[in-house]
């Protein structure tokens, strides 16, 4: 072989295409290794159908000296060992088979557990040759325990690792069964409780569950409260805004006129910019009452935009009921801010 093949660094070889690899890696990018260039490290490696001394001593260097990131490190980790044990076994058998003839030609007949102790005392595996043979420095690597199981997967098809993996897997899927049992259980009771004795806990939860009203509240004229010199301000002040209605209503609250008005005129100035109405509820009530009451607001605040001379086809709504609250709904505070409407840029046309 060439000697090009090679690289001579502190009075050391180590092979010069795995580290031509990780070198210009690292100079296309100063991100850790990924994953792509750990398999061509590994394509690279089982190219010569071997895993030479050379070889192992090169990975070694290589992960010391330049940074990988978990996902890749541990893919080339993974891969080389499981190659090795598959590549070591074969090499392991054959070994043994012909040590074992040759000790049958040549000496008398002995007893069926004395066969098995020279077998096992004459089986050497190929990968632990590899480690007595050639430079032992420090720069060697020595099998490690996953590397023995990882040949014991290879001969048996199972591991102890693999069972615990399993157990600790099944357990953490019941785990999650019962906590996401025991979430839906108390948001059920909180759903269905009955009204408290106590008097004071009764009025706050009839206030709260009063009679639902779909009925619109006409607004007046609003005023327009803010003026756009460019479109990014107008996107940033629709994504922004938000119009506030009282429980269980169509009612909104006192500055939604204005609010209306100036959205209209940011839309009319900027005519490319297409936005989407969002309709949302507190989760007091059922759930499918509440997605009706957030389409209907929703398509209030689209009505009143078109009202106010928007052109329809820069609008779209939806309601999403309560199910995108931004406060806890375990508060009033929390729940005023979820009761309301707000609008998101889907697209701007140039």
């Amino acid at each position: 072989m060439a000697d090009s093949y090679y690289r001579t660094i502190s009075g050391k070889q180590y092979d010069n295409e795995l580290l031509e690899i990780a070198e210009k890696a690292t100079k296309r990018s100063k991100a850790p290794i990924g994953k792509n260039v750990a398999k061509t490290l590994f394509d690279a490696i089982k190219d010569g159908g071997d895993y030479t001394d050379i070889e192992k001593r090169t990975v070694k260097y290589i992960r010391d000296h330049f940074k990988f990131s978990p996902e890749a490190d541990e893919y080339l980790r993974s891969e080389v060992r499981k190659w090795a044990a598959k590549i070591s076994v074969p090499a392991a058998k054959k070994k043994t088979v012909t040590k074992g003839t040759s000790k049958k030609e040549s000496a008398p007949k002995r007893s069926s557990a004395r066969s098995a102790k020279q077998t096992y005392d004459d089986f050497t595996p190929s990968y632990m040759d590899s480690y007595e043979v050639g430079d032992s420095s420090q720069d060697d690597v020595a099998p490690t325990p996953e590397y023995n199981e990882l040949v014991a997967l290879n001969k048996f098809q199972i591991t102890p690792k693999q069972n615990r993996v399993g157990r600790l897997i099944l357990l953490g899927l019941v785990i999650v069964f019962f906590i996401v049992l025991i979430i839906f259980g108390i948001r059920s009771c909180n759903r269905n409780s009955k009204p408290s004795q106590n008097a004071n806990q009764s009025s706050n939860v009839s206030s709260e569950s009063g009679t639902r009203s779909l009925e619109r509240v006409e607004l007046s004229q609003g005023k327009v409260s803010s003026r756009f010199e460019s479109r990014a301000s107008a996107i940033r002040y629709i994504n922004e805004l938000q119009i506030r209605f009282i429980k269980q209503s169509m009612q909104t609250e006192d500055s939604a006129a204005d609010k209306i008005a100036t959205l209209a005129e940011a839309l009319k100035a900027y005519p490319a910019v297409r936005i989407r109405v969002k309709g949302h509820t507190c989760f007091i009530g059922e759930m499918d009452e509440n997605k009706i009451l957030s389409d209907e607001r929703a398509k209030f605040i689209f009505d009143e935009l078109v009202k106010s001379g928007v052109n329809a086809t820069q609008l779209d709504y939806r309601g999403f009921g309560e199910t995108a609250e931004i406060e806890s709904n375990s508060t009033e505070v929390g729940r005023i801010k979820n009761r309301r409407v707000d609008f998101t840029v889907l697209s701007v046309t140039e």
